[in-house]
């Protein structure tokens, strides 16, 4: 194997390994912290996940790797590029939700109601000119 692609290779394997107890050290705070505080950053924790998921799979050049090695903290330097960067993240959750009940009324259609078989004939009333049940007897 090429020594630059084994540098590379041990480059980004250094920086994986950085980052992932990056996440770790953060995890740990988190967990330490009130419930109100922990549902306010449950959203970068979830982020930060993914960031570092992504990361076993990329292969950054040996430059790249090494410029974001040489960081102290790497993952938390990703995660505030990542929130500062216009995502489509709502536009994506509407599509979801349109598909979904597009999906869910199709197959509405394709069968009769549940509730179809629950309604009852109307019943006739006093106002609808039917007699009460319980007549006075006549004095």
């Amino acid at each position: 194997m090429d020594t630059i692609q084994m540098d590379q290779n041990q480059l980004n394997d250094a920086l994986y390994d950085k980052m992932d107890k990056e996440q770790q050290e953060y995890r740990a705070w988190l967990t330490a912290q009130p419930p109100d505080e922990i549902l306010d950053h449950a959203a970068e924790f979830t982020i930060r996940e993914d960031i570092l998921v992504e990361m076993e799979v990329v292969e950054l050049p040996a430059e790249q790797a090494a410029a974001l090695l040489a960081s102290p903290t790497p993952l938390a330097d990703l995660y505030r590029e990542w929130s500062s960067v216009e995502t489509h993240h709502m536009e994506d959750i509407r599509d979801v939700i349109e598909d979904c009940t597009e999906k869910l009324a199709a197959k509405g259609r394709e069968r009769p109601s549940v509730l179809g078989g629950l309604k009852r004939p109307a019943q006739p009333g006093p106002d609808k000119g039917a007699p009460p049940k319980h007549s006075e007897p006549e004095l």
